[in-house]
């Protein structure tokens, strides 16, 4: 009688258990989310598994710990999900270099002898930019190389929420004009903004223009736009041709007296000739 109250007693504590589970609900596109669940009183607990529950309802498993087989990672997420704390009474994982297709439920349950599985659920959405493009393009003008051109600079990028654009430059060009925004929904649920500035550039001006991603938003970046007045390759060939004249000069110079110098000998061996035959 007493061993039975014992294991009724056990019984009841088993199932009376109570499962807690923290993590990340967001994180930022390539970073990491991490997970831990854990039972208060492990008693009859056999093996813990992390799930991935998908929006069709569809559950597949990521991970298991058990004392007969340790911790086992299925194959498709070997290098991805990473254990970071394994026991029967709580578990750790790390889903490692998120991405857009990363979004989902995160299961974790306890396999608890006789009560079956004790679950709790966490549901991830992940945030910031994907792909970013940026390039420049020179307005054609018939002006020469001394006067001031217009430049266009544009900036893309892929994200979500739909990223913001801000632009910043050095105080020595003009802004033309404001930006020209526009903005995309893609199938995936991302978002692709776009911007385009056109400035108005110095001669010979060389720097850059930085297009600013999300500013004061989590996953904030900076992406530079190097640019190079094509005139000031040219000032600089300029430069050059007044010192390759000279070199051009010298050498004909030197050359012309090697030929004056051979000419001269050349007769001076003749009138020697010309004398022994006499």
């Amino acid at each position: 009688m007493l061993h039975m109250l014992i294991f009724i007693s056990l019984l009841f504590k088993a199932s009376a258990s109570h499962i807690s589970a923290y993590g990340n609900t967001t994180a930022v596109y390539g970073g990491d989310a991490h997970y831990r669940c854990a039972v208060d009183n492990p008693t009859g607990v056999l093996q813990v598994t992390w799930q991935r529950l998908f929006r069709d309802e569809d559950i597949e498993n990521l991970a298991t710990y058990s004392k007969r087989f340790g911790q086992q990672i299925n194959e498709p997420y070997r290098g991805k999900v990473i254990f970071t704390e394994a026991s029967l009474s709580s578990a750790s994982i790390t889903l490692r270099n998120v991405t857009w297709e990363d979004e989902s439920c995160y299961v974790c349950g306890f396999n608890v002898y006789p009560d079956g599985s004790k679950r709790k659920q966490i549901c991830l959405t992940v945030q910031g930019i994907s792909e970013v493009h940026t390039s420049h393009l020179q307005v054609p003008s018939t002006g020469h190389d001394e006067a001031d051109v217009e430049v266009v600079f544009s900036c893309s990028a892929t994200g979500k929420p739909a990223p913001t654009i801000e632009w910043n430059f050095a105080s020595d060009v003009k802004r033309v004009a404001l930006p020209v925004d526009n903005r995309t929904a893609n199938s995936d649920h991302t978002f692709t903004s776009s911007s385009s500035i056109t400035l108005q550039v110095p001669p010979y001006w060389s720097g850059h223009v930085d297009c600013v991603l999300n500013s004061e938003m989590t996953g904030q970046r900076q992406e530079t736009i190097h640019y190079k007045r094509l005139g000031t390759k040219k000032e600089e060939g300029k430069s050059l041709r007044p010192l390759g004249i000279a070199v051009i000069v010298i050498a004909i110079m030197f050359i012309s007296c090697i030929l004056v110098a051979v000419v001269k000998k050349r007769k001076g061996l003749n009138c020697n000739r010309r004398n022994e035959h006499v």
